[in-house]
């Protein structure tokens, strides 16, 4: 069987994640000290969590354009640009998802459509639920939202296997998605949603032809289940497969065609354009424009000896850290209770934690993608080493 070009650009990519987990999890692990993303890297919503954090919190320092911040911008753009390309083509989410659905129409699995009515369509969900993530982060409360993840759960399988809510809707996933094509993109997805609206004001168009008939034969593989047009437009739930455009139609007339503004686009290049866009993105943006550096590099001295109890406010909420101080040094710092996200504190424990024992400072950066989590176990550690210096 002859791999079509979107199922081996999908194929691809969820090799490089998964590859890129795994090193991650030896590198949090301590098996080595190279890495080439973490999961916080490789969060899609990043950039909103930094402009939300500059609207919304006093202490927030913007430290340059972190991989997270790429990724956010690179989906908005091309999004804009080129339609729900990172939906069709890159989303490991949504790979999975085709895969079981194929692989339920291997086992003569009976597909089940989802029912719409007039003034309801279950896709409509999707875009409470955008909603809801939105007003819950601005009030500080992403952590109720987080643990529910797919996108993190998936990211965490590579990281040791455990059990928590995000894995058991990841599984919930998988298994409708056997019988039911698509349903967290369709359904439930906020960053769908989100680029859905982008779409729908953006120069790039999917038309059906002046002669088409409008027997949707072309539409019978859709991944996302679109029936048909609404006039000559194919609805922005397309995630641009590109199958009713690469289908020729059994009538012999014009079919769907991709229009960027009045100009026609050819499959191909297409493809090739937006992936373009999207890698270029990630991988360049990051290293233009602003980086702060350090906090000023200053020594801590005339710490008194003890064992010391300080608390900051994480991305889950409060979190306690021990900060243990002998012969007048930090010597190590331990915490004793958090509510972070698995994948993103981890490296933050462990690097900012060996960073000020080694510079005996809290003039460290914060850990990309992890910078909320990394701001409050700093000023966890910050107030531990005040009652230090006080010797309280």
């Amino acid at each position: 069987m002859r791999l079509k070009k979107r199922s081996i650009i999908q194929i691809a990519i969820t090799l490089a994640v998964i590859a890129i987990m795994i090193i991650y999890y030896l590198c949090i692990n301590e098996y080595t000290d190279f890495k080439l993303l973490s999961i916080g890297d490789m969060n899609p919503y990043g950039g909103w969590s930094a402009l939300k954090s500059a609207f919304t919190d006093a202490s927030y320092r913007f430290r340059g354009i972190s991989n997270s911040i790429a990724l956010t911008v690179a989906i908005v753009i091309s999004a804009f640009l080129m339609g729900r390309f990172f939906c069709g083509y890159v989303c490991p989410i949504g790979a999975l998802q085709d895969f079981f659905k194929y692989l339920g129409g291997r086992l003569r699995i009976r597909e089940i459509k989802l029912k719409r009515w007039k003034y309801f369509h279950p896709e409509m969900i999707k875009y409470f639920v955008l909603i809801a993530v939105i007003v819950l982060s601005i009030l500080g409360l992403g952590n109720i939202v987080s643990p529910y993840s797919p996108w993190i759960a998936y990211l965490n399988l590579f990281l040791g296997f455990n059990i928590r809510i995000g894995f058991i809707v990841l599984l919930l996933i998988s298994a409708v998605s056997l019988f039911v094509r698509r349903i967290f993109c369709r359904v439930f997805c906020p960053l769908g949603a989100f680029q859905a609206l982008l779409t729908a004001i953006g120069p790039s168009r999917l038309r059906r032809g002046q002669s088409c008939s409008g027997c949707t034969h072309c539409l019978k593989s859709c991944p996302v289940g679109i029936e048909g047009p609404k006039g000559d437009e194919i609805s922005p739930e397309c995630i641009r497969c590109m199958e009713c455009v690469n289908t020729n139609c059994i009538k012999g007339t014009e079919g769907h065609s991709l229009k960027f503004g009045r100009k026609g686009i050819n499959s191909r290049a297409y493809v090739n354009a937006a992936l373009a866009i999207l890698i270029a993105i990630f991988i360049f943006l990051p290293l233009i424009g602003f980086r702060a550096g350090n906090e000023a590099f200053v020594q801590i001295e005339g710490l008194k000896d003890g064992l010391y109890t300080g608390t900051g406010i994480g991305f889950g909420g409060n979190m306690k850290v021990e900060v243990l101080v002998e012969d007048g040094r930090i010597k190590g710092i331990n915490v004793i209770s958090h509510n972070e996200t698995t994948g993103y504190y981890e490296e933050v424990f462990r690097t900012l934690s060996r960073e000020i024992v080694e510079r005996q400072s809290i003039g460290v950066d914060a850990i990309s993608g992890a910078t909320t989590t990394s701001r409050g176990f700093l000023n966890a550690v910050r107030r531990g080493i005040s009652q230090a210096l006080e010797g309280k």
